[in-house]
């Protein structure tokens, strides 16, 4: 359904809370799941679309508007939605109105016990929907994974640590791109050894200073290079929510 939060509602809406889902003449509990994507206007097909892929939000607030203005797609609105999953079925007619309240709250609290409505967009009616269905609803969460350089083995390779964990299947993230904190972008080529470190090819090599840092094999000890900050290396990729084979996904 499109989300609309309702403005005297106080708290945030977070993603995997139970609601109370009104609808008809049912009201019945469901988890919710938030996401969103950049507005389209109408004539460019607006609205939910299977097609289109959805950030996975954490959650909403009063505030969730201006906080958009923060992140990289500042100029854009966003289109918002949620996936109710309820814990019994319910009949549900197309694009009928929806609200989403807290009805446990203290009856003597002064407080707004409506949280959000929309409309419903698109229905599931067969029982094991979760496997059938759900993974045709791309909602992503953005991935970070961080590691450090060991050492260079030559200008065009270096050797990168905790990035992954020693009992990792490292052919899952080999061809995978990666970059250094120097600026360098390289691509994950295999492991390295038993204990979890990988190779990273450099095609473009490293610049002259990169080198410098962490060229030349391992260091002697208590020797000093004047480099106290470490070359960190970020592989940044987008799952699935729904998606069991969990792969990763680079543009």
């Amino acid at each position: 359904m499109d989300f609309n939060m309702i403005q005297y509602f106080k708290s945030d809406i977070k993603s995997k809370a139970k609601f109370h889902i009104s609808l008809g003449h049912e009201t019945v509990m469901a988890k919710v799941t938030l996401f969103s994507s950049p507005a389209k206007n109408e004539k460019s097909g607006g609205g939910f679309d299977f097609d289109r892929e959805y950030q996975f939000d954490e959650s909403y607030s009063k505030n969730s508007e201006k906080s958009d203005e923060s992140d990289g797609e500042a100029s854009l609105p966003r289109d918002r939605f949620v996936l109710l999953e309820f814990e019994t079925a319910v009949p549900v007619l197309p694009e009928c109105i929806v609200i989403g309240s807290k009805l446990d709250t203290d009856i003597n609290a002064n407080l707004c016990r409506l949280a959000f409505h929309g409309k419903a967009l698109k229905t599931f009616t067969t029982k094991d929907f979760a496997k059938t269905d759900l993974p045709n609803l791309k909602i992503y969460k953005d991935k970070c994974k961080e590691g450090v350089v060991e050492r260079a083995s030559n200008e065009y390779e270096v050797i990168v640590k905790d990035l992954v964990k020693k009992e990792t299947n490292v052919d899952l993230f080999t061809g995978l791109k990666v970059e250094l904190s120097t600026g360098e972008p390289g691509v994950i080529e295999g492991s390295f050894g038993q204990s979890g470190k990988i190779k990273v090819r450099v095609m473009q090599g490293l610049k002259p200073d990169t080198f410098a840092r962490v060229g030349g094999g391992k260091k002697k000890k208590g020797e000093n290079t004047g480099f106290t900050e470490p070359v960190v290396v970020k592989l940044k990729f987008k799952r699935y929510i729904f998606d069991e084979k969990k792969k990763m996904i680079q543009l």
